[in-house]
This record gives C-alpha cells, structure tokens and sequence, in this order.
C-alpha cells in the first residue's frame, strides 16, 4: 500500500516554522490527551478504590475475630501434623461439611502437635464467620487444639488460673468461651465470663461479652443484651450486637428470641443515635429483612416468625 502524499513545503522561513509547529502539535496532541485521560481515570479509580477499602475495613470490624494465641511452647509450624492440620482446615474454610467432621473428630489429638500460625488464622477466621454453624464449631475446636487447651477440666482449669494474669486475661476469657460451647461446665464458665463484663478495662469488657457470644448458651443473651444496652462504652456496645446479631455460636431461634428486645428498643429514647444504628442492623441480620425504623412494621415480621 502506497504512503499518503506528504504536502509541499512553502519557501517562507517564517510560514514554515509555523506550520512545522502547528504539525507538531497535530501529532502530539493525542498523546496529550491519552495521558491527560489516564491521569483523571487513575484519581477516579485511586478514590473508588480508597472508599471500596473503608467499606470493607468497617465490614471486617464488625466480624469475630481471633485473639492473640498463648506463647506456650508448640512443635514446628512445618511439621506434618501442622500441614495436615491446615490441609483439613482450608477445606473447613471452603465449607466442606466432610472436612468439618473430621476436625471435631481428630483436633483433639492435634494438641502439642500443633500451633496457630497465621496461615491458621487466616482459615480460622473465615471459618468462625462463615453462616453455617458446623463450621464454626469446627473452627473453635481447632482452635483450642492448637492453642493446647484440652477439651476437658484440666483445660478449664488451666484457663481460670490465666485469667489472673492481665496479658492472658482476654485470650483466656476467649478460650473459655469456645471450651463451653464444645460442652465442658457452660454453666460455670458462664458465671466465670460474666464476672468480667463490668470490669473496669473496656477490653477486658470486649473480650468477656466475645467470650459469652462464644459460649452462645439460653443464660448469657440477657447479659449481652445489658451490654448492649447499658455499658458506657460504645465498644463494647458494638461487640454486644454483633455477638446478638451475627458472630457468636447463637442459634438462629436464640437471635429470634433477642429480636424482641430490640424490636422494643426501637422506640426507646434512652439509646444513643449509634445504639439505634447497631439496634436496627442487628434486626436487619436476624431477620434478613429492611423495615425501616417502623416499630409497628417489625412487630408484624416478629409475629410471623414466631
């Protein structure tokens, strides 16, 4: 294929530096323009991307999350009952039912053969979020085996002694959530966590409402509801709805039942604007539903699900 013509060059100086300018710019010009459109596209995605992140960083506050794991002395994170271990717990991640099952069963035996690393975490996590609760309690029991808390007196015991020491006094208030929910003493772990929620420390609060929302039994949902309504801290307030509403070991019917206090709180003048925003999300969660603020609405739901 023939080239285009190229046009005569005029004689004048003057006018030829002109339009050998002026062809210049011709040339560049869509260069100019691709970066100047590169650049507005890159601020828009830099702050879509900025708000997208807070979003999800406000989402993931809101979830249950793992304590600090105890320091005591575990066999390498590279052993083969650790990759084993983490094998079966990514398929529990990935809600395998089956691999679930095998947790419950062989997690005992992982005690001082393993440890929490952070890829354990990670799927301990995602695991303790996750909507089914068989896979939670998969998660718990996982979690105790690696952080070498026997499922048995011994274990509680050891974990009352570590509620002495203010550095172990949340991971400790944790752990002896998960123990009660997988059956050993709830009643007097009850009694044991519930001695906390009105310390002094608004963490040890935090932690000792996480620890109940764990131990998920009929008992602790009025003391979480207290939380929620009365401690002075929004923290552990937040904490309180969560444990109510979403994270915890609670039973669908248990959240049902909850769901009536906060349907009466929703015309209760003594919460705070945040109160009423956590009240009615945590409505939302239980029920699935979106009524608005309308009391009368969400008493109608109330009635049907009852």
């Amino acid at each position: 294929m023939s080239s285009a013509p190229t046009p005569p060059q005029l004689s004048s100086p003057i006018v030829s530096a002109a339009i050998q300018k002026n062809s210049w710019w011709t040339q560049k010009s869509p260069v100019f323009l691709f970066f100047t459109v590169l650049l507005a596209v890159s601020a828009l995605l830099a702050w879509g991307l900025q708000s997208v992140g807070k979003q999800v960083i406000s989402s993931l506050e809101a979830q249950a999350a793992l304590p600090a794991h105890n320091s005591s002395s575990q066999q390498s994170a590279n052993s083969p009952a650790q990759t084993q271990a983490e094998a079966l717990l990514q398929r529990v991640a990935t809600g395998d039912s089956g691999a679930a099952d095998e947790v419950l069963e062989q997690s005992d035996r992982w005690r001082g053969r393993t440890q929490r690393t952070t890829r354990a975490d990670q799927l301990l996590s995602i695991s303790l979020n996750s909507s089914n609760m068989h896979t939670r309690q998969a998660s718990l029991q996982a979690e105790l085996a690696m952080d070498g808390v026997e499922r048995s007196q011994a274990g509680l015991d050891r974990l009352e002694q570590a509620l002495d020491d203010p550095s172990q006094r949340a991971w400790a208030l944790w752990m002896l959530g998960a123990l009660g929910n997988r059956g050993v003493n709830p009643d007097h772990v009850t009694g044991l966590i519930a001695s906390y929620v009105t310390d002094s420390d608004v963490n040890t609060r935090a932690a000792a409402v996480d620890g109940l929302s764990l131990l998920a039994t009929d008992g602790t949902l009025p003391i979480l509801l207290d939380r929620f309504h009365n401690d002075p801290s929004p923290a552990v307030q937040e904490r309180a709805a969560c444990g109510l509403a979403q994270s915890g070991m609670y039973t669908h019917e248990q959240r049902i039942t909850v769901a009536s206090t906060l349907v009466n709180w929703l015309d209760d003048s003594q919460l705070s604007p945040q109160q009423r925003s956590w009240n009615l999300q945590a409505l939302r969660d239980i029920s699935g539903q979106n009524l608005g603020t309308n009391s009368s609405e969400w008493r109608s739901w109330l009635d049907a699900a009852h």
